[in-house]
């Protein structure tokens, strides 16, 4: 299930048509719906990280290929895996059966109940003597009634339940696939959905957001020397002091291996730069200990580059610059932040 919503004229859908098919036969991809999707929202343009990821892909000369477009579909396009989709309809369906099935039982029930009123009326009319068997009649009708009505109350109640209950497991299937699964922070296509949130609120606030670019120093060399697992510690704890330092409408992300991505929505460059030295001096003096004997293993440390988003240029350019200020500060020795100058 995507979440884009397509309002393009006319034109501009021709337009983006011809751009589709053209680059699918340029890079020799199959013209099937995943990579049509893909290549329509690459044009687009509303899928930043799609385009970055794509663009990359191309300043490289990577070739794009059948796999690299579905994996690009599931991470930048897909909201929910396909399978809590299926359960989830399949559910859904089967509570709106039942409630189908009440309604129409208690239509025939309500139709005989108004039967049975009309015909108590006409033997009223031909003669008063059978009164007393009409009421009990009528009564026995009317219990009747009476019950099946309780009956399909609790059933719409029990309904009501379900659905609640099938939405609250919707609502956690989404928030799961926005997720990293390693540190609880949000994943690149749960950051798509940020940035996308940011273009839409930055005109109206007036606003100069800020973009923080981090990436843990050394980590192969702690993967090599300690194994994965310890690695899948210190990549935890990165992202638990992330959490800590982030506040508001801050989105923190995991950006991919020991990469991460912090969006400030409403800092300036100057205060952006002192959140990223107070998590770069919260990690320095973080120390990663053996479980058994509580001895120090290693010391971790991070690079940051900062830069802030500019209007006249795209959210492409605004990562670039981040990335660009980060391996500045790899260059100059790691551990340090480097603010990207315009």
């Amino acid at each position: 299930m995507t979440t884009s919503k397509y309002f393009e004229s006319p034109l501009r859908s021709k337009e983006l048509l011809k751009l589709v098919l053209t680059f699918i036969g340029t890079h020799g991809l199959s013209a099937n719906p995943v990579n049509y999707t893909v290549c329509y929202e690459y044009f687009l343009g509303t899928k930043v990280t799609l385009k970055q990821e794509i663009d990359k892909h191309l300043s490289a000369k990577i070739p794009l290929t059948g796999q690299l477009m579905e994996t690009w579909y599931e991470t930048f396009l897909t909201d929910v895996g396909q399978a809590s989709l299926r359960i989830s309809q399949a559910d859904l369906i089967e509570v709106i059966a039942k409630l189908a099935d009440s309604t129409s039982l208690a239509e025939a029930q309500v139709h005989q109940f108004d039967q049975t009123l009309r015909h108590s009326e006409q033997e009223l009319v031909k003669s008063s003597n059978s009164l007393d068997a009409i009421v009990s009649y009528l009564l026995d009708s009317t219990k009747t009634m009476q019950v099946s009505m309780e009956v399909m109350k609790q059933q719409i109640q029990d309904s009501q339940d379900e659905i609640i209950a099938l939405q609250e497991r919707l609502e956690s299937a989404l928030q799961e696939a926005l997720t990293d699964p390693l540190t609880g922070l949000t994943n690149r296509k749960g950051l798509s959905n940020a940035i996308e949130n940011l273009l839409l609120s930055v005109e109206l606030l007036n606003s100069t957001p800020s973009l923080l670019m981090l990436d843990i120093d050394h980590f192969k060399k702690i993967n090599d020397t300690y194994g994965h697992p310890l690695g899948d510690r210190v990549i935890k704890m990165v992202g638990d002091i992330l959490k800590q330092q982030i506040k508001g409408k801050d989105t923190a992300a995991r950006y991919g291996g020991e990469e991460f991505c912090i969006v400030l929505p409403e800092t300036e460059l100057t205060d952006a730069v002192k959140v990223a030295e107070k998590i770069r001096q919260t990690i320095e003096k973080t120390r990663i200990n053996r479980a058994s004997d509580n001895q120090e293993i290693c010391r971790i440390t991070i690079s940051i580059g900062v830069a802030c988003y500019q209007r006249d240029q795209s959210i492409t350019d605004w990562f670039e610059r981040a990335d660009s200020a980060l391996y500045q500060s790899k260059n100059e020795g790691r551990n340090r932040v480097t603010c990207f100058e315009n």
